[in-house]
């Protein structure tokens, strides 16, 4: 597996941080204005649809959740210390 990233820190934005198109291409369950978001690779990202990583996970120590992207692929996340960010990755077969 092939993971790229260019180590950044992505901010974790809020509902009101979106631009109308955002909130209307995510506008899909009752709670999304609860949600948290952060932008990579011109899109936006629901951190709610990210799976935890677990112990069979072989880059669980650097990655603190996954959402799989396509078949080969997926977008890792990692959280900064003090939550308020994200290192976003993305794993390639």
């Amino acid at each position: 597996m092939k993971i790229t990233t260019n180590n950044q820190y992505r901010t974790i934005l809020h509902w009101s941080d979106l631009t109308e198109k955002e909130q209307k291409e995510l506008d899909m369950y009752e709670d999304v204005q609860e949600s948290s978001f952060f932008r990579y690779r011109d899109w936006c990202y629901d951190l709610c649809d990210f799976w935890r990583t677990d112990s069979n996970d072989n880059w669980k120590d650097k990655w603190d959740g996954y959402k799989t992207d396509s078949y080969f692929s997926a977008i890792l996340v990692k959280y900064s210390d003090c939550g308020e960010a994200v290192r976003v990755g993305l794993a390639t077969c």
